[in-house]
Order: structure tokens, then C-alpha cells, then sequence
């Protein structure tokens, strides 16, 4: 770490090892042993709809630091720090219209998003997942995910342009 990265955000685990968040806006991880692990990341766990966890802490080669299997058991700066990160990594659009979807493929998607109206590709029927909840995510062909909240939400010709794909 440079010296003139300072932290603006920690919060410590109960296990003994603390996460802190610098001016350049990445994370450290600083485990029991007092060793830093620069560059981290935090990863919702499967299943990915849990909102309040497991959620585990990456380090910047891929293995695991640390395992949150529950946020509501963290403290309160720590809590917070995580659930900001799954946030902000989390971007999704919310679609909440389909213009229109065409019969090639990939298919070429026009959508209305809660950020505005957007187009993009799908590759294939398996990137259309259906969640539990009755909520969809959309994988275009870039990896940039969609989320439908609740497809019954949907005005009748958007559910039938989803159902005719998946």
C-alpha cells in the first residue's frame, strides 16, 4: 500500500480479521494474523438471492480470505461495508418493459430499463434464468446481467415476449 492511501471505511469480523476500504475505492483484507491482502473482493455465495448472506471474501488470485455466512450476525461498520460492496458490484438494470425480441440468434433484445431504453444481445435460452422468487435474470452476450424482479409484473406483451424465448 502506498502512503498516500489511507482508509476510509473498516470494520471488523468477529473471527479476528477486518475489512478496510481506501480513498482509491478497493478493498484490504487484513486477516487474524495481521497479514494484508490487498485488491479483494466480496462475492455473494450461493444461492445468489440471499440477500443477508453467505458471502465470501476473495482474494485478488482467487482464493477464498474469508466466509460471512451471515451479514445480520456482523457488526454494524462491517454490515454496512459489505452490503455497500454488494451493491455497488451488483449493478443491475431492471427491466421494466420488452419492446421487442428478435427470432435470430442471438437474439436482439429492446427493452425499457429503469435506466432507460436500452438493446443488447442474447445468445442462447440458457441465459435467461428463472429465479424461485418469480423474478428472471437476462445474461447478454457481453456478460452484462438484467433483472425482471417479478415477471408477473410484466404487461402482458413483455410476458409474452419472454415466454417465447424461454
Amino acid at each position: 500500500m502506498h502512503a498516500s492511501d489511507s482508509t476510509t471505511i473498516s470494520g471488523n469480523s468477529p473471527e479476528g480479521w477486518r475489512i478496510e476500504r481506501h480513498d482509491h475505492g478497493r478493498l484490504d483484507l487484513v486477516d487474524a494474523h495481521g497479514t494484508r491482502h490487498h485488491d479483494v473482493d466480496v462475492l455473494r455465495a450461493f444461492p445468489v438471492t440471499a440477500a443477508a448472506g453467505p458471502v465470501a471474501i476473495i482474494a485478488a488470485n482467487g482464493g477464498e480470505l474469508a466466509w460471512v455466512e451471515s451479514l445480520a450476525d456482523q457488526p454494524a461498520e462491517l454490515r454496512t461495508l459489505l452490503e455497500r460492496e454488494l451493491a455497488q458490484r451488483e449493478f443491475l438494470p431492471v427491466i421494466e418493459r420488452i419492446e421487442a425480441v428478435s427470432d435470430s440468434e442471438p437474439s436482439e433484445w429492446t427493452v425499457i430499463t429503469d435506466r432507460g431504453r436500452h438493446r443488447f444481445k442474447v445468445a442462447h435460452v440458457d441465459d435467461i434464468a428463472r429465479q424461485a422468487d418469480g423474478g428472471v435474470f437476462i445474461t447478454d452476450t457481453f456478460g452484462m446481467r438484467y433483472r425482471i424482479p417479478r415477471e408477473s409484473a410484466l404487461d402482458a406483451t413483455s410476458r409474452r415476449l419472454l415466454d417465447k424465448l424461454s
